[in-house]
């Protein structure tokens, strides 16, 4: 792959890992490439200790579930919203 977080990913991590990586979620993509910008240090400590790939994907899907439920209640809010602005049944 050749797009620029690849790339980044690359200047900090093993190619292994980075295609380790790339076999995960998108979400899960996009927060090491943030994670590896933010506090490479951090990452590749992550990565020494045999936590990356592991942390990654816990961190991804207790996101990925945190907003799945915050759009639920959004929905829920909205239909909830609705039915109170209803005239009153005759």
């Amino acid at each position: 792959m050749s797009d620029q977080g690849f790339s980044f990913l690359e200047s900090v991590l093993d190619e292994p890992i980075v295609k380790e990586i790339h076999k995960l979620s998108p979400y899960a993509v996009k927060l090491a490439t943030r994670w590896a910008k933010e506090s490479p240090a951090k990452t590749r400590e992550l990565e020494a200790s045999g936590k990356l790939v592991s942390t990654l994907k816990e961190r991804a899907e207790s996101e990925a579930l945190r907003q799945w439920r915050a759009r639920i209640r959004v929905v829920r809010g909205e239909s909830a919203g609705s039915e109170k602005e209803a005239p009153p049944a005759p």
